[in-house]
């Protein structure tokens, strides 16, 4: 017995680490969770069992929790939950239970959000503050002062869907990579979302209120319900798994808290958990199936991604024969053979995904030294399998056409009629989409003349482009649709976009050095493409005016303080961003003005005095503005 005690002891903490550090764990939470019952029914008092777990990688300044970030209770059916339930005084709060990063997000004495962590270790997590300042749902000021927010930081379904599911295993583990880059604006470029489910320091006394609160301070606060036994509890968790599937993020059970904020204190917390709080999992519904082989598709970025393709089997409410292994590593780890048994199952509801091999029969599957598209000489760069020639690789030119005629929301360009266009040597490139002609279309096999109609009719509803669309379709690396729709804003048109410099960009609250060189080596990459483009389409003109960069605010950053006169501080702050400036809400040392209004020397005045930002008034702001 002892042996088996160390082995799960060892096990726990090896699926801690892969799950929390290197976010790819390699076991299903069920699958997990049926280890630690197991090792809590022969060992009660290990001390694995009380491990939290722990994202900290030694790499990152560390930040002390002003409370442990513990983990939750689990349990899985309605007999251990109602033995929960019966020692809640009141009612208790259901909210879904996000798959995402746990994150504690402070504010300081001025309201100004001030530093981030992870979870960490529950005592200490690392700093990823320039991170979160970059997601879009997360207020940089707000108007209660000294309080820290909690919440799961993730990615939406239909995000990870659009653009990363060839690559990527699953939202959660992009998410947590995403969150923990070195560099902000590529983290920014992920497009990461954020719930809030707690918040500290504001003296409320139930956690309804606390919800109120969080909505009214600018937060996406999670949809939560009061409930008064363990029979609407159970309805609730049963609602949940039946939209499970519908729902634009991962969520893998229900989490029920007491809603007086005097049951914490009095029901108190374990080293591993809250007493008054608990997650209601959803069983982890998995299938043994067969294998039958391993494609290799080549995605438009050059990577070879491994897909298992299985005999079809039923898996949370689906029939599924496929799903993606994601990376060269993960296809190695696996050492699936040919005929292997393995345990499929569908993360989140909704993502197919092989968990385990089962039975192996025979040597593993090899990968492939060759490109299956073109033919020449694989390369490998870190977890990836590369193709070597992207630039004449036919999966490859399909895949950018395929993205292309996504972004532009073309009806009827999928993978069938584009890939049919390839081969009659009609679409090389995305300018060929607007020179087709009905006799064209007409030619292909299968081809009526009321489909050719209305393909050729989308094309001419495309003729019009907004610039970001434009900039998301043409797929230069690092420029998604967020930084698309920033440079976009700020720079005004396509003209100005591809004379910018460097430093133009760099200057660009979120974007780094790094985005800032690869934009303008695309546009030096796509300079005949676009320029064939421009032929056939028509950019639309955006809502800001073409910025003047001679402008005395064109790139800067001005913080108002006071009441103001002459203008009122919204027209003052429009005319800033109208000039191409910005407009934050506080002062940082990145600000290059404080405008001061009427009234006594303000929190935001002493900063920019400490930190030498130059201080004007209102009168010559608006000579500034002339």
């Amino acid at each position: 017995m002892q042996d088996e005690i160390q082995q799960l002891e060892d096990q726990i903490r090896q699926h801690n680490h892969a799950y929390f550090v290197l976010n790819a764990p390699t076991i299903s939470d069920t699958e997990f969770d049926r280890l630690v019952e197991r090792l809590r029914s022969l060992h009660p008092n290990s001390p694995a069992l009380t491990d939290v777990g722990s994202d900290l990688t030694g790499n990152q300044k560390r930040i002390v929790h002003s409370r442990p970030m513990l983990s939750l209770d689990k349990c899985y059916d309605l007999d251990a939950f109602t033995k929960w339930f019966d020692k809640i005084q009141g009612d208790v709060l259901a909210m879904p239970k996000i798959d995402g990063i746990a994150c504690a997000i402070h504010y300081d004495d001025a309201g100004r959000l001030k530093l981030a962590a992870t979870r960490g270790d529950g005592d200490q997590g690392e700093d990823i503050t320039a991170n979160v300042r970059r997601i879009a749902g997360i207020p940089q000021q707000i108007t209660l002062k000294k309080i820290e927010v909690r919440g799961e930081v993730y990615m939406t379904l239909s995000r990870f869907r659009k653009f990363y599911e060839d690559e990527f295993s699953n939202p959660r583990n992009l998410a947590g990579g995403a969150l923990k880059q070195k560099e902000p604006d590529k983290s920014a470029a992920y497009g990461l979302s954020f719930f809030a489910y707690d918040v500290d320091g504001s003296g409320l006394a139930t956690e309804v209120e606390k919800f109120a609160c969080l909505k009214a301070l600018g937060f996406d606060a999670m949809p939560v319900a009061a409930l008064h036994s363990p029979d609407e509890c159970e309805q609730a968790y049963l609602d949940y798994k039946e939209k499970r599937a519908e729902l634009d993020y991962e969520i893998d059970g229900v989490v029920f808290r007491a809603n007086n904020v005097s049951e914490h204190a009095r029901l108190g917390i374990t080293a591993h958990h809250p007493k008054w709080s608990i997650a209601y999992k959803f069983q982890g519904e998995s299938a043994h199936t067969q294998l039958t082989d391993v494609e290799w598709s080549v995605a438009r970025t050059g990577v070879i991604t491994p897909v298992a393709i299985f005999e079809p089997v039923w898996v949370s409410g689906a029939m599924v024969s496929r799903a993606s292994l994601h990376n060269l590593t993960l296809f190695s780890a696996l050492g699936l053979s040919r005929s292997a048994v393995i345990e499929v199952v569908r993360r989140g509801g909704v993502i197919p995904h092989v968990d385990q091999v089962i039975e192996s029969v025979g040597e593993p599957l090899p990968y492939p030294l060759t490109c299956p598209s073109c033919g020449k000489m694989t390369v490998i760069e870190g977890e990836f399998l590369h193709c070597p020639e992207p630039g004449v690789c036919p999966d490859i030119i399909a895949s950018r056409l395929l993205h292309f005629c996504s972004v532009l929301e073309l009806e009827g360009f999928g993978d069938k009629i584009v890939r049919k266009l390839i081969e009659a040597d009609l679409l090389k490139e995305p300018v060929d989409l607007f020179k087709l002609t009905l006799e064209q279309l007409l030619s292909l096999e299968r081809m009526g003349e009321t489909l050719a109609k209305k393909l050729l009719a989308q094309i001419e509803q495309k003729r019009t482009i907004s610039l970001p669309n434009f900039l998301t379709a043409l797929g230069f690396d690092d420029l998604g649709p967020t930084i698309a729709e920033t440079i976009a804003n700020h720079f005004g048109s396509l003209e100005r976009l591809r004379q910018a410099s460097f430093e133009e960009f760099t200057s660009i609250y979120g974007i780094g050095e790094s985005i800032a060189r690869s934009i303008p080596a695309g546009f030096k990459a796509f300079d005949k493409e676009i320029d064939a483009l421009l032929g056939h389409i028509t950019i639309a003109k955006p809502v800001q005016a073409t910025f003047d960069n001679t402008h005395p605010l064109f790139g800067k950053s001005v913080v108002f303080t006071g009441t103001l006169t002459l203008l009122d501080r919204k027209e003052a702050q429009k005319k800033v961003r109208a000039a191409g400036g910005q407009t934050p809400a506080s002062v940082s040392t990145n600000t290059d003005y404080l405008v001061v209004g009427d009234g006594p020397v303000s929190t935001k005045q002493k900063a920019a005095q400490k930190l030498g930002v130059p201080v004007v008034t209102e009168t010559d702001f608006v000579k500034m503005m002339q």
